[in-house]
């Protein structure tokens, strides 16, 4: 591979490194509510999966805590089967908010997985044989070697692309309205943890901005 190729692959690599992988897609504020950032908030993650339920609502409240703000995870609060093996009411569920005393409700919801496989492609390969044409690489070995060995390893290969969509909420826990909603998109987490802390930075960036919490 030549110095000019090794060095624009390093740069590229770079940008890739410094770019977050979780982008704000939309959101969505109700201008008609207006109040004090939020300084208690119940994190409600809606997941079957329970490792990724914990790792969220972990995230944010390690992240919102830092923001002076009292974060108090569903997982504490509510049992992992609590909604699946009964049909609680809403003077149950009134309740069990009213016990906690939080300000805010948010609901941190993975909306849709999506998966689409692309071919990377290798080294260029160049010309086919042409022997005693105007290639001059096919005059001696060495020029031969120097000109294929890097292409003739390097022939690309497929991977797959995994684009992660939540749906954020925050409402107020008095009137129960919703005040605040943010659709994100995640590409490619390299797992629950590194997912967890880019969504929840991208989160959390946009909330400060919207004036929601400190």
């Amino acid at each position: 591979m030549k110095p000019i190729t090794l060095i624009l692959a390093f740069i590229l690599l770079l940008m890739m490194a410094c770019s977050p992988s979780t982008q704000i897609t939309a959101s969505w504020k109700n201008e008609q509510e207006s109040r004090q950032p939020y300084s208690s908030i119940l994190l409600a993650s809606f997941s079957e999966d329970l490792s990724l339920r914990q790792s969220l609502e972990g995230e944010f409240m390690s992240r919102l805590q830092n923001r002076d703000v009292t974060a108090i995870r569903s997982i504490d609060v509510f049992t992992p089967d609590f909604f699946s093996t009964n049909e609680p009411n809403e003077d149950q569920v009134l309740e069990i908010l009213n016990e906690v005393n939080a300000e805010a409700i948010m609901t941190i919801t993975l909306i849709n997985v999506e998966e689409d496989e692309r071919f990377v492609p290798g080294g260029g390969m160049g010309p086919m044989f042409a022997p005693m044409g105007r290639f001059g690489y096919y005059g001696n070995f060495f020029g031969y070697w120097n000109h294929w060995n890097a292409a003739g390893w390097n022939q690309g290969y497929y991977t797959t692309d995994r684009r992660y969509f939540m749906e954020t909420n925050l409402y107020d826990a008095e009137s129960l309205k919703l005040i605040w909603s943010a659709q994100s998109k995640t590409l490619n987490p390299s797992d629950i943890q590194a997912f967890a802390k880019e969504y929840v930075d991208a989160i959390k960036a946009e909330m400060r901005e919207e004036n929601l919490i400190l």
